[in-house]
């Protein structure tokens, strides 16, 4: 489980290190969803530099104690990919190169495809993990399925304080993010609508934890961009709890 904070990332040939985005990633036991935004005042077509949701699964790498092999299966993404496809990103995580015995900070080496290009590229990407305190929600919903495919298909991830929306609808890319106030309320941090303005998975947040059970499955309405009230007639999203636990004792 990790709440993560991309600090910069660098692609071969010149592994040229920048911080382009504002990146966050909350990751489960199995279940992890990755938005990557331009800052706000950035100009560019699209607030979104790369945003997608899935699978991972992870692995020491024998012999180098500190460092784990990881693979990131991709079920949505902002990036379009067929059906028949399921992009897969696999890297090392170890120890950062300026902080090597501070456990937050990590380097992360691999290959993935590059948002920019299309082409997969070899890369290097530097984490700092915002830890979560114990008994925090680690909660991980998903809106359809193998069947229904990467066009109809999206995953809301709450890990602590954060939560995170990515999916597609009838093929048009959404993401949002929020974070909780300090009275426990979600406030939402960035979004990125479809074309009919709407926020999908958005009433998840206020389920019940004993509701989120895995295996469960809710009914989630729709509501406006312009407000988290606002339902939208009577469409609703079937959503499936894929984890639910809270944050053991760290110590």
């Amino acid at each position: 489980m990790s709440i993560s904070l991309r600090l910069g990332i660098a692609w071969a040939p010149d592994f040229k290190t920048s911080e382009p985005t504002d990146t966050l990633v909350l990751t489960g036991n199995t279940y992890f969803v990755d938005q990557r935004l331009f800052p706000q005042l950035t100009p560019s077509p699209s607030p979104v530099s790369w945003a997608f949701a899935g699978t991972r699964s992870s692995q020491p790498v024998p012999n180098k104690p500190g460092y784990t092999k990881c693979s990131w299966t991709h079920l949505v993404s902002s990036v379009p990919f067929s059906k028949d496809e399921k992009p897969t990103d696999e890297g090392i995580l170890g120890p950062h190169p300026t902080w090597p015995d501070n456990p937050i900070f990590a380097l992360e080496t691999g290959s993935m495809v590059n948002p920019d290009t299309g082409v997969m590229t070899e890369y290097k990407e530097y984490w700092q993990d915002t830890p979560a305190k114990e008994g925090d929600e680690v909660i991980f919903w998903e809106y359809g399925n193998e069947e229904s495919g990467p066009d109809n298909r999206a995953f809301v991830g709450i890990v602590g304080k954060y939560a995170l929306g990515v999916g597609r609808a009838n093929g048009v890319f959404w993401t949002w993010r929020a974070e909780k106030d300090s009275e426990g309320g979600w406030k939402l941090e960035r979004s990125v609508l479809e074309r009919d303005g709407r926020r999908r998975g958005w009433g998840l947040l206020t389920w019940a934890f004993e509701a989120a059970s895995p295996g469960s499955i809710v009914e989630d309405g729709i509501v406006s961009g312009r407000g988290f009230e606002e339902q939208l007639g009577e469409e609703k999203y079937v959503w499936t709890s894929k984890e639910a636990w809270n944050v053991p004792n760290q110590e």
